[in-house]
């Protein structure tokens, strides 16, 4: 059987490996963030990246109601500076601060399906 595959949504931005791994900006080929690859459920990432060009990414598996979802404060490991879930430690994604002025992102953990939001101005 093969694995469920994120419905995908991207503008001025592209991931190195189709649907997760790195995100690049289309404007000027720099990486923004990494997001893993089995640990969400959503995923939305909005940004400006230091060259200024705007985009976003927001990848899904199939119809998901965030209204109703339990809201959670990301936590972030300090040894390798990744966004990971406050409830189960999983992983969830980094950023790449440098490469950005500001950005918003909203995720929902798979395993125990939290909501989780992030904003932040460089």
């Amino acid at each position: 059987m093969e694995k469920e595959k994120p419905i995908v949504s991207t503008r001025n931005a592209h991931y190195l490996k189709g649907c997760a791994s790195w995100l690049y900006c289309d404007n000027c080929r720099k990486t923004v963030a990494y997001l893993c690859y089995v640990t969400y459920q959503y995923f939305r990432f909005d940004f400006t990246c230091s060259c200024g060009c705007e985009g976003f990414a927001e990848n899904r598996y199939g119809d998901i109601d965030l209204t109703g979802l339990p809201a959670g404060e990301l936590v972030r490991n300090t040894a390798n500076k990744r966004y990971c879930c406050a409830k189960d430690k999983s992983p969830l994604f980094s950023l790449v601060s440098k490469n950005l002025k500001n950005y918003h992102a909203e995720i929902v953990c798979k395993e125990c399906g939290v909501r989780y939001t992030a904003n932040e101005i460089f």
